[in-house]
């Protein structure tokens, strides 16, 4: 019998690889069909080597080297889409990872003491709209602003909090306009776009 076994042993011979599993979700942003893995044990080490170094760039970038590694539609580039999206498909790369249920602890709210277990089914997540909600911001008649959302680059900047917010205003701007004249992002400089953002007044702002 051990010769048998023996005997079906050959040198130079590929181990078998693992079929991983391949699911489709809808980006709430678009509503198109992506392609997507769990993330693998690869992913896994890239995540733990991150968290170990307790460095925010490193874990920021590991995660999104994960989500784009699991994401199979070569077109989609998972640091220019809504942030809310990404997040979205970090949890069911996740979910198909590790598992559907996560158990969070928090504390009762009756009492603010107790630490209650509630179980969390991330397959049941989803994007809230507000039906209220538009992107176009107008100043006066015929001047305003198309807004984009905010990337996971957005966020990326070592920055104050101050400056984050003023960096994300103008980062979220998709185009100006006044009257027929319509300026994209695309073809503003970023200095001329600063300088543009520092000249709003306080109710533009707002």
């Amino acid at each position: 019998m051990e010769d048998n076994v023996r005997s079906n042993v050959r040198s130079g011979m590929k181990l078998p690889l693992n079929v991983t599993p391949t699911y489709t979700c809808e980006l709430p942003s678009t509503k198109k069909q992506i392609k997507y893995r769990p993330f693998l044990v690869r992913e896994e080490k890239l995540l733990l080597i991150a968290l170990e170094s307790e460095d925010d760039k490193a874990i920021q970038d590991a995660v999104i080297q994960v989500i784009q590694n699991c994401i199979l539609d070569s077109d989609v580039d998972v640091k220019t889409l809504p942030i809310f999206d990404f997040e979205f498909l970090f949890l069911k790369v996740r979910s198909k990872a590790v598992g559907e249920i996560v158990n969070l602890k928090i504390k009762c709210p009756d009492d603010e003491q107790e630490i209650v277990n509630v179980p969390v089914d991330l397959d049941k997540i989803q994007v809230q709209y507000d039906d209220k909600h538009k992107k176009e911001v107008e100043f006066e008649t015929g001047y305003g602003v198309v807004m984009r959302y905010p990337t996971i680059e957005s966020f990326m900047s070592k920055v104050t909090a101050t400056q984050l917010s003023f960096d994300l205003i103008g980062s979220c701007i998709g185009s100006i306009y006044k009257g027929k004249d319509v300026y994209d992002r695309n073809s503003i400089e970023s200095k001329e776009l600063d300088e543009w953002v520092d000249n709003l007044t306080q109710q533009q702002i707002a």
